[in-house]
């Protein structure tokens, strides 16, 4: 067996694992049960696995309250500055938009967000995410020179070193285990935090995938 194949079926293993507890599993320094399936969206299964532990006064992360507070952008940008992370500048709009900038829907049938750097796209992008001028967006201001960059976190760790202090930051304040998360390179070097998004288990790589088996114990 090569080391590639060993790889492959030992997270074909801890998926298994992970399956048969219902992606949830303890962790060693916390007093409770955290929720690993990674896509925490409103009525998700992962959400009422939360919400029906919570009912029968267990502990476990996130909460439902958690899941809304990361996945609603207004309420994830605000809940950040709050804690004194540093985010963009924005504002909510249900049709105006003036590049560039990052678009996310605030409606319960889009979850995608576009970046939108050029005012001929804006009109058409902004009827697309408001369903018709319906609902909400939430618009953060992409500051001169700056890039859009993502990288995955997991239980407050991330692989690459540039945004481990981030993660570990961000899973102090916002209780997302499995997190894909999206920043905004400034041109001086700083990094102001974006976005929380879905990071299914299936989607996690080797190195993340051992930190995993690391931290969790899976079973009661």
């Amino acid at each position: 067996m090569t080391k590639r194949d060993a790889n492959s079926r030992a997270a074909s293993e801890l998926l298994q694992v992970a399956r048969r507890h219902g992606f949830v599993g303890r962790l060693a320094d916390y007093d409770g049960y955290v929720n690993l399936a990674g896509d925490y969206d409103y009525l998700s299964q992962a959400y009422y696995v939360s919400q029906d532990r919570l009912l029968s006064g267990e502990l476990i992360v996130p909460s439902c309250q958690d899941m809304l507070d990361a996945y609603v952008s207004p309420l994830f940008l605000e809940k950040a500055r709050l804690a004194g992370l540093p985010v963009p500048e924005y504002y909510i709009s249900n049709g105006y938009i003036e590049p560039p900038v990052i678009v996310d829907p605030v409606n319960p049938f889009t979850l995608k967000g576009k970046v939108v750097l050029k005012a001929s796209r804006a009109k058409s992008i902004a009827k697309s995410l408001t369903r018709n001028f319906t609902y909400a967006i939430c618009c953060q201001e992409l500051p001169e020179g700056s890039q859009v960059a993502y990288f995955k976190a997991v239980l407050g760790w991330c692989v690459g070193d540039e945004y481990r202090e981030m993660a570990r930051v961000i899973w102090d304040v916002f209780k997302i285990p499995l997190a894909r998360i999206r920043v905004i390179k400034l041109a001086d070097g700083g990094i102001l935090l974006s976005d929380i998004a879905p990071l299914p288990f299936t989607e996690l790589g080797k190195r993340e995938m051992e930190y995993i088996k690391e931290r969790v114990v899976w079973g009661s």
